[in-house]
């Protein structure tokens, strides 16, 4: 492991934090077991509006932000982590999870009060808030819990509430949407959110700082306006405008602008927000590549794949959801597997490296899939693929965590975390971009003779609103067609969306072939059987 230089004074110099983060043994459990709930609250909360999305936008007339719905919680979420990451390691833990509890309650209950888009979004992008912050602290705190040789077991049952919660989620959603309205979708939330800010404020361990702590606003400031013009302008990208739109361009490069500065300031400010300098190990810098392609992967195949299962197999929007199942329960036992293992055998490197294999050949597998392909192949691809993820996941939080000392656990941790959401964001449009591209120049070679261009684009348009979210995007597209045309375009347009959904996995798996050569530069340090390594962290 390379060693992490700092510009700024040596640890003995500046005001340091009293390690009261660590958990008490007689407490570990409980806190674990808070943890759990807060991090299956903040999943739920990001995927139980899938199936109640369309109800929504149809009682507020406002398909035209349908997007924005899931957008605004990611980018409040992504630009949130590494914030919180730091800040906890210089004030703890506790005023965290309870400042990130009560906007997620006041922003879930606005959610659900809300009168139209506008007030909704603003809600979520609030809601997002507090979720960025429960996400960045829920695997951080198994650190203060325990050794990084426990760790793994750990983590991994951490990861498999995720993937339980992306199972679960679309489900509850949709129940509740049916039964009770889609505001209760929203407000099923508060209950367990108020139960976990409580059990919060109970157990975990006030941090008292010594001295004076100096807040990086300026880096805050500059992270927060170039991070957050960025994620819009790759929201858009290839779906709401092309990729060389002036709104596109000009939100990147204004976005890329600011975030170099904000690279230059943090390697001067005296507590970097997010220190340029953890990129100096070489197994964080590893940690960071993989979880980049990683959230690329799983983020892709959360997508496209309830698009394939719609555009292509014919399902409908709720079944599209359920297609997931056997994607997210992989991911579940590859997390308690990949956990266990490294837990119990003190090492890493090769369950990550059998990880990234199994996760290149699933994702091999899904671009495979094709529009005569039966559910029993499409199952193996998607169970396998979520294996593969599912034993990396932990992993890389592990290592990420004993490459540093103690008082960087926050901030190191919180640094991946944003870097697998990044990948997360980049990857869809670059996907969607493949797939549309695809449907245009395939698609004409598939329809009838006669048929022409107009009906071409319609379809284009239809397969393009799926993307988006919009569900109802075919429909519209071929419902004034007589049926025997609206047939042989519908076969067109399933046939040209499967090619181009299989060229879209075949980019995540090339993608995940390149991280497992990465892999190999995996450096192994071994996992203490103790929180503290230095006597000042």
């Amino acid at each position: 492991m390379s060693a992490v230089r700092s510009s700024t004074p040596p640890p003995a110099a500046r005001p340091q934090p009293a390690f009261t983060n660590q958990i008490p043994a007689d407490r570990r459990y409980w806190v674990l077991a808070t943890v759990m709930l807060v991090q299956f609250v903040s999943i739920l909360t990001s995927t139980i509006i899938s199936t109640a999305a369309p109800t929504i936008v149809d009682d507020l007339h406002g398909l035209n932000l349908y997007a924005w719905l899931f957008s605004s919680y990611l980018l409040a979420s992504s630009v949130t982590v590494p914030v919180v990451g730091k800040l906890s390691d210089l004030f703890g833990r506790r005023p965290f999870y309870i400042a990130g509890l009560l906007l997620f309650l006041i922003g879930s209950a606005a959610s659900g009060f809300s009168q139209n888009m506008g007030e909704l979004i603003a809600a979520r992008a609030l809601t997002g808030i507090g979720g960025g912050a429960m996400m960045a602290l829920s695997v951080t705190t198994i650190g203060d819990i325990f050794s990084p040789r426990e760790r793994g077991r750990w983590m991994g049952l951490i990861m498999s509430v995720f993937g339980l919660g992306s199972i679960l989620g679309p489900l509850v959603g949709g129940f509740i949407t049916d039964h009770l309205g889609w505001r209760w979708v929203f407000y099923v939330n508060i209950v367990p959110g108020l139960i976990a800010l409580g059990l919060v404020a109970f157990l975990l361990p006030r941090l008292a700082a010594h001295g004076r702590v100096r807040i990086d606003w300026v880096g805050i400031v500059l992270l927060v306006s170039g991070v957050v013009p960025m994620l819009i302008g790759l929201t858009w990208a290839g779906i709401t405008y092309p990729w060389a739109s002036v709104q596109v361009v000009a939100t990147l490069g204004g976005g890329a602008l600011i975030v170099i500065a904000f690279a230059i300031w943090e390697n001067h400010a005296p507590e970097p927000i997010l220190t340029l300098h953890l990129f100096e190990s070489r197994a964080f810098t590893v940690a960071v590549i993989l979880s980049f392609l990683m959230g690329i992967a799983l983020f892709g195949a959360l997508t496209f794949l309830p698009l394939y299962a719609q555009g292509v197999l014919g399902y409908s929007a709720q079944d599209a959801g359920l297609v997931l199942s056997p994607l997210m329960l992989g991911f579940v036992l590859g997390s308690l597997v990949g956990g266990q293992f490294t837990t119990r055998t003190g090492r890493y490197k090769l369950q990550t490296v059998i990880g990234m294999a199994v996760g290149v050949v699933g994702m091999f597998l899904l671009s495979r899939l094709s529009a005569t392909t039966g559910f029993t192949e499409a199952l193996i691809a998607m169970a396998v693929t979520g294996i593969g993820v599912g034993a990396v996941f932990p992993t890389l939080s592990v290592v990420v965590q004993s490459a540093f000392p103690y008082r960087l656990l926050g901030t190191a941790n919180a640094a991946r975390q944003f870097f697998n959401n990044l990948g997360a964001v980049m990857g869809v449009p670059v996907m969607a971009t493949i797939v549309i591209e695809t449907l245009k120049n395939e698609l004409p070679s598939h329809l009838p003779p006669g048929l022409g261009s107009q009906l071409a684009n319609a379809a284009t348009s239809g397969a393009q609103g799926l993307i988006a979210g919009q569900s109802q995007g075919l429909t519209e597209a071929f419902g004034k067609l007589q049926p025997a045309v609206a047939h042989q375009v519908l076969t067109a347009l399933r046939t040209s969306l499967a090619i181009g959904t299989s060229r879209a996995f075949l980019l995540a798996s090339a993608l995940a072939a390149a991280g497992l050569v990465i892999t190999f530069f995996l450096p192994e340090i071994p996992l203490r059987g103790t929180i503290q390594d230095h006597p000042t962290g």
